[in-house]
């Protein structure tokens, strides 16, 4: 009988111990978001089952603007929990099927299965304005506070299209973002006229 409960505790544990291994694997640390491994994996299984259901699949990247005069001002533990707080953000404004990982440093990336132009912009639109929304308490700060804003840029997933030529252009879009002046959401111009169209 000791020996059983013995046995049943020692394969708890390491059940625990592979359940705990694979999450940090799959995870950011910092963040408790996916991380980068977790969504090269996962990203092109995702297009697939868009392109055999025929249902749109919506990819956007996103950074946080100035994040170098964060750390530069700060210091790193504020930048850590300035990266904490979008996290916070996305997870609040994303829909339950979406996917959010930290892609490293301060980019981000969301995948929205079953998600149109619309949708994409309007989730976009409204992650952007969260993260503007949502102060940083530091006692250095004038008021003791201050705010980070958010670039994105959008793509929609074609059919037959690699994950990283998707990848590619959602971020050209945010590099447009960054150009044209930050804190914004930008669509892909390759999906302008599909956006019309579906209008």
């Amino acid at each position: 009988m000791r020996t059983q409960i013995r046995r049943r505790r020692f394969q708890d544990r390491l059940r625990q111990n592979y359940q705990r291994g694979l999450e940090m694997a799959l995870t950011d640390s910092l963040t408790g978001l996916y991380n980068r491994r977790y969504m090269s994996t996962h990203l092109p299984g995702l297009m697939n089952q868009a392109a055999a259901s025929e249902k749109m699949l919506a990819l956007f990247m996103f950074d946080i603007d100035h994040f170098k005069k964060v750390n530069d001002t700060y210091g790193h533990p504020v930048g850590d929990e300035v990266l904490k707080a979008v996290a916070h953000s996305v997870s609040d404004v994303v829909r339950a099927v979406d996917s959010v990982a930290r892609m490293g440093g301060e980019e981000f990336m969301v995948v929205m299965p079953d998600a149109d132009i619309e949708v994409a912009l309007r989730v976009a639109e409204r992650l952007r304005q969260a993260v503007q929304e949502t102060p940083i308490a530091e006692p250095r700060a004038p008021d003791g506070r201050f705010v980070v804003t958010i670039s994105i840029g959008v793509a929609l997933a074609r059919p037959g299209e690699e994950p990283d030529a998707l990848i590619a252009r959602a971020d050209a879009a945010l590099y447009r973002a960054k150009q044209s002046g930050r804190n914004r959401v930008v669509l892909d111009p390759a999906d302008a006229p599909r956006a019309v169209a579906n209008g």
